[in-house]
């Protein structure tokens, strides 16, 4: 008889394998949206492990969240983002650095300032997702 797994790894696992699904098939800013939906729920997870008073030096959550923030650094669009861009190049340099600041001991609830202001560009974000699409010529 096979081992079970833990029902926190199952969850994990099969949540895993819906975000590989739906990173197969979304758009170039699906993806972007993609990438805050994870980020907001490593953070989630950070949170959580600093209410719990667990260290968040070296937390794979947070460690995760920074890879997330580098990823979406990276996706920017300077030549057609203009100021926008600059901006959000500025801000996730300034959630990176806070999130490195709130793993020192007694700041970890500046994770949730930090969650609060990614969490108000993803709705932003998700909410031009029907714009662009309707300003993209039809493919038909």
């Amino acid at each position: 008889m096979a081992p079970r797994m833990h029902p926190a790894m199952a969850s994990d696992h099969y949540r895993l394998l819906d975000l590989s699904s739906r990173v197969e098939s979304a758009s170039p800013h699906g993806l972007v949206g993609l990438l805050y939906e994870e980020l907001l729920h490593r953070l989630d997870l950070a949170i959580a492990a600093g209410e719990r008073g667990q260290s968040l030096s070296g937390n794979n959550h947070v460690a995760k969240a920074q890879s997330i923030i580098i990823a979406l650094e990276a996706s920017i669009d300077f030549e057609r983002g203009g100021e926008l861009a600059l901006r959000l190049a500025r801000i996730y340099r300034a959630c990176r650095e806070e999130i490195s600041e709130s793993c020192t001991p007694g700041n970890a609830s500046r994770l949730s300032e930090i969650r609060a202001a990614i969490s108000n560009i993803a709705y932003a974000w998700q909410a031009l997702g029907p714009i662009r699409r309707r300003s993209e010529p039809s493919q038909h």
